[in-house]
């Protein structure tokens, strides 16, 4: 995915009318005083841990001038889409298209904590993500019953906006990394691993039957990579509080799924949610967090 095409693909339309189809501040929404004032007794069991907070009214701009600290960032997607190769009911040429699933994981995808820098130097904004619970594993599943695992993350997220000020309206644009959903420890159902493990799960005449076909599985299945891809989001401010510095708003990311470690083509991830943050104070040791 290129910025420029992805982000076409991703606001598109979206971010401007969002608000009303995820249901920002609808009547379930939670603000961060609600969630503070919660017990571990009343949260436990009820799902709201992984529910992210919202702005309950504008109260002004927030405005970024040079470095300052963004806090208690938390993202919740709201729909999970897969992108398949669909026929039309005549049976047409399939084009690819974004299909709606269900959800597999339990109430765990969310991301929260999340801290970054604000940089304000320039004509706009630009957030450079540095840590926080930035990543979340989840299973969607296909109409037709097929389960895609992946890792939900912004890692390392660098997004930039034209705006100097964090208000309704304010939009982000950015790429992130995405991981491998699984470590060089994991072991398959054979014991191949990529980092331990067997180095092969079929013996060597299996290997050289036919010295071509079924070669390439046999090769994708035994080399297990820690395989590094790139997403894209973009997210919009759709409500700001000056006196705290909270802000909320809705995202759209688009990235890939799991590979089983190389051995599997990756689909496209299109997530769309709520997004959360607080504008805080900056004091330089933001620079050396890592993921």
């Amino acid at each position: 995915m290129k910025g420029e095409a992805a982000s076409k693909v991703l606001l598109g339309g979206f971010a401007l009318g969002a608000a009303a189809l995820i249901g920002v501040q609808d009547a379930s929404a939670l603000t961060s005083a609600d969630l503070r004032s919660l017990t571990y007794q009343e949260i436990k069991g009820t799902g709201v841990a992984n529910r992210c907070p919202e702005v309950a009214d504008n109260t002004g701009p927030i405005l970024v001038t040079g470095k300052t600290g963004m806090k208690d960032m938390c993202l919740e997607p709201k729909s999970f889409q897969i992108e398949e190769d669909v026929k039309g009911k005549k049976g047409d040429v399939a084009k690819k298209q974004f299909v709606d699933t269900k959800l597999m994981t339990r109430a765990t995808y969310s991301l929260s904590g999340i801290e970054g820098i604000l940089d304000g130097a320039g004509s706009g904004i630009k957030f450079s993500e540095k840590g926080g619970i930035d990543y979340a594993p989840a299973t969607v599943q296909l109409p037709g019953g097929e389960r895609v695992p992946f890792m939900f993350t912004i890692k390392e997220l660098v997004a930039a906006s034209d705006s100097s000020e964090m208000k309704p309206g304010t939009t982000f644009s950015g790429n992130f990394k995405v991981p491998s959903y699984r470590s060089g420890l994991f072991l398959d159902p054979k014991g191949r691993g990529g980092t331990t493990g067997y180095d092969m799960a079929q013996g060597l005449p299996g290997m050289q039957a036919d010295g071509a076909e079924g070669q390439d599985e046999l090769a994708g299945e035994t080399n297990k990579v820690f395989q590094v891809t790139e997403g894209s989001i973009e997210f919009a401010v759709t409500k700001a509080d000056q006196q705290t510095g909270e802000w909320s708003g809705v995202f759209v990311s688009e990235q890939l799924s799991d590979t089983d470690m190389g051995s599997k083509a990756p689909k496209k991830v299109l997530l769309k949610g709520i997004i959360f943050g607080r504008v805080a104070g900056f004091d330089g040791t933001e620079e050396y967090k890592t993921n």
